[in-house]
């Protein structure tokens, strides 16, 4: 019953985040008309892509509770392997990057789910160990992507109109998730555990498969967003995730998704992406520093937090 009434319930705090995305839109276009101009339609939804494609794996952990601290480096060892490896293995390079990013996650999952560890610390050691490896590949250099391969990443600059390839790309990974998480049991046992983990395994849900599995799909979406900008940026930067942990994960609450697990969704991820790069491409087009940007979006996140969590349990410990 109360996971019935958590999935009823977030249709108004849904409704609530759209009107603000409106109300952000509208806002934006009357303090600078190129704001909706065509052009920086373009760049909006070209920049979601990143935040979006790896908010996916990310919501799917914080519905139950944990979180993961290594979808950057992830990202990062994901665009410098395609870089290095696309001139000897072409478009091969993109499996090895996911099967790279999988892997990660699986590896973060057996720390959590089998070693015992808490998410927050598992996933802050993987974070180290990923960044290193993108060093070590990469040789703490930018990777140039050579003109003679840019036809095997030239899809990224394909565009439909105001959308770029990527965006369409990623809305219809959005929308194979969302259709995993609304329509199958895996996705009905993620909000079951976030909701309460002892009372799900009592019900006969598999919680370490669970865990496992998801914590396998943020790292699959930490990897394809690395993909993503290492054809668009055409190159492997071992730094580029360095921020984009705690860039995805507020735009992941931004949307709604609480960090205690249980409430939230993709369909409220791409609500917060949306708000997030908005506002990002907004305050620079109104000339607002990046200094008084970090302050937005802390007093953001920590609405957002507040919002999101359930009062009635203060117990906010990361799993």
């Amino acid at each position: 019953m109360k996971v019935k009434n958590i999935l009823q319930g977030r249709h108004a705090s849904t409704l609530v985040r759209m009107i603000a995305a409106v109300l952000l839109f509208v806002v934006f276009t009357a303090a600078n008309t190129s704001f909706i101009s065509a052009y920086n339609m373009r760049n909006l939804f070209s920049d979601i892509v990143p935040y979006l494609v790896m908010g996916i794996g990310v919501t799917f952990v914080l519905l139950v509770g944990s979180i993961d601290l290594s979808i950057g480096a992830i990202c990062s060892t994901a665009t410098v392997i395609v870089a290095v490896l696309l001139p000897t293995m072409g478009a091969a390079s993109y499996l090895v990057a996911i099967v790279m990013g999988i892997l990660a996650g699986l590896f973060n999952g057996v720390l959590v789910v089998y070693l015992k560890i808490p998410s927050f610390i598992a996933t802050l050691g993987s974070m180290g160990i990923w960044q290193s490896i993108a060093y070590v590949i990469s040789g703490s250099s930018p990777i140039q992507i050579q003109k003679d391969n840019w036809n095997m990443i030239n899809w990224a600059r394909v565009e439909l109109g105001i959308f770029s390839m990527p965006f369409v790309l990623t809305l219809v990974v959005l929308v194979l998730f969302y259709i995993v998480q609304t329509r199958t049991a895996f996705g009905k046992n993620c909000f079951a555990t976030g909701v309460n983990e002892r009372a799900a395994k009592i019900a006969g849900v598999n919680v370490n498969r669970t865990k496992m599995l998801l914590f396998m799909v943020c790292g699959l979406c930490a990897a394809l967003g690395g993909i993503v900008l290492a054809a668009k940026l055409r190159s492997g930067l071992p730094t580029i995730g360095q921020t984009m942990n705690m860039a995805v994960t507020a735009a992941v609450v931004l949307g709604g998704t609480a960090l205690t697990g249980g409430k939230g969704g993709l369909v409220q991820t791409l609500i917060g992406c949306l708000i997030y790069t908005m506002l990002l491409n907004g305050l620079n087009m109104v000339g607002c520093t990046s200094y008084y940007q970090d302050i937005v979006f802390g007093i953001l996140m920590i609405a957002a937090v507040y919002f999101t969590v359930d009062r009635k349990d203060r117990h906010m410990a990361i799993k």
